[in-house]
């Protein structure tokens, strides 16, 4: 049976700690599976060290870092799990996460990542994200991998080492594109984890940075032309259409709650 290392990033993400351990602790223990999360916290100020010293089992170091790549990949140096996979402090597992993980490796041991859907939490609207099967031309038209949903071997880290630790955005999107070419996929078709938009999210609060950076980041592949065009959208148009989207969003969770 595979052990797992979850690793968790965190910086002044106190009020939304709680949910995301307490996540992947019914996931472990719905899955009867060993999980060692590690939360690698960036020196917060806010409740996070009480939220850490009432956690029962979690590994976890509080200190300045230089950013959140810099923290996973403290925390990956960390992890002894057989499967591999990292958990930002404001998204969540879903409950048969580990299940369906667990099976997967078990009865492919060629199979090297494992990843399913994901669903989007937004002003308390739910809504499912699907993945789709893997290729890598299908990879370099965009990155359709829900981050927290994937899950790999140890046998990849110890191939292909760390995210690059000088990206802030895309440095999971950089990971796939690296490995995806040398790896056996499998897309398991279920929603394996729950991301958290909110207006504090750094890829919300910053997506003109975000953006350039993919586009630099591909270049480095030679992708050019479409997140060149996308970069410039979301400059010149995106970033509207998101912040416009936002409100829309929240003013409709509102209405649902009133």
């Amino acid at each position: 049976m595979p052990t797992f290392s979850v690793v968790t990033p965190s910086l002044n993400q106190g009020r939304f700690l709680r949910d995301c351990l307490e996540s992947v602790r019914v996931a472990a223990a719905g899955a009867g599976v060993e999980v060692q999360h590690i939360v690698m916290d960036g020196g917060s100020s806010d409740e996070t060290l009480e939220v850490l010293k009432h956690a029962p089992g979690i590994e976890w170091e509080s200190s300045p870092d230089r950013g959140q790549t810099d923290a996973i990949n403290k925390g990956l140096a960390m992890a002894r799990g057989d499967v591999i996979s990292y958990l930002c402090a404001d998204d969540l597992l879903e409950e048969e996460a580990f299940v369906f993980v667990k099976r997967a490796f078990a009865e492919m041991a060629n199979v090297d990542v494992v990843y399913g859907d994901a669903y989007f939490l937004e002003s308390g609207w739910k809504r499912r994200k699907r993945a789709g099967e893997f290729s890598p031309a299908r990879l370099r038209r965009g990155n359709f991998l829900l981050q927290p949903a994937v899950f790999w071997r140890r046998r990849v880290f110890e191939r292909f080492g760390n995210l690059r630790a000088d990206l802030r955005f895309c440095m999971d999107h950089e990971y796939w594109l690296r490995i995806s070419g040398n790896a056996l996929w499998h897309y398991i078709p279920e929603p394996l984890a729950s991301s958290r938009l909110h207006a504090d999210a750094k890829t919300w609060s910053q997506l003109v940075p975000a953006w350039d950076e993919a586009r630099a980041m591909q270049a480095g592949y030679g992708i050019y032309w479409r997140p060149m065009r996308d970069a410039w959208w979301m400059r010149i148009v995106g970033c509207h259409f998101y912040r416009i989207k936002r409100h829309i969003i929240a003013a409709m969770a509102r209405r649902r709650a009133s």
